[in-house]
């Protein structure tokens, strides 16, 4: 039985992991283009009028079949659920219009796993990140350039249009005081 997010998401405010998969396992993300413009669409969603300031991503990870990210919302899960309504849904339909198709383009709705405390949030964010490691498609030595990531900020202080979307969690920012002590 499908369970309400709302009634997943109790708390008022939260982090969650959330996954989601493509359609039958597709590579729909596979392109760069497609790549960008999920994030794109993501950006869209994190507007004042979808999100209300009340939703950030402090982690990301596009790989070519699923895309994992760490969301945090804040005055209720109803504006976590805007964003990933309207994020999912543009992009879906921009899919499909490029691509002459119509029909789903995830698999199920994404998984949204509640993180409890500082540490689970803190791996999390690792485990999100090292995700092309995992998957073989990268050398931990070239991660640095995987431009589908927020390692390439966290780590590197590589800044970009998706990384000044980011909302940096609390335990980053007590790795140090500068930028650089925490990279």
């Amino acid at each position: 039985m499908r369970i309400a997010r709302s009634a997943q998401l109790y708390l008022d405010q939260g982090n969650v992991h959330q996954c989601w998969r493509c359609h039958n396992k597709e590579a729909y993300l596979e392109d760069v283009e497609i790549k960008k413009l999920y994030l794109k669409c993501v950006r869209e969603a994190l507007s004042e009028k979808i999100s209300g300031g009340n939703v950030g991503i402090a982690a990301y990870c596009v790989m070519d079949n699923h895309h994992h990210q760490i969301v945090s919302y804040k005055n209720g899960s109803g504006w976590y659920s805007n964003f990933m309504r309207q994020a999912h849904g543009l992009f879906g339909a921009r899919y499909n219009k490029t691509h002459g198709r119509s029909g789903k383009v995830a698999e199920g709705r994404p998984r949204t796993s509640l993180i409890q405390d500082d540490l689970y949030l803190m791996r999390a964010h690792f485990y999100v990140e090292a995700n092309p490691i995992r998957a073989r498609k990268i050398d931990p030595s070239k991660l640095k350039y995987y431009k589908f990531s927020s390692y390439r900020f966290y780590a590197h202080g590589i800044v970009d249009k998706y990384s000044l979307e980011l909302t940096i969690p609390d335990w980053y920012l007590k790795l140090g005081n500068t930028p650089e002590e925490r990279q």
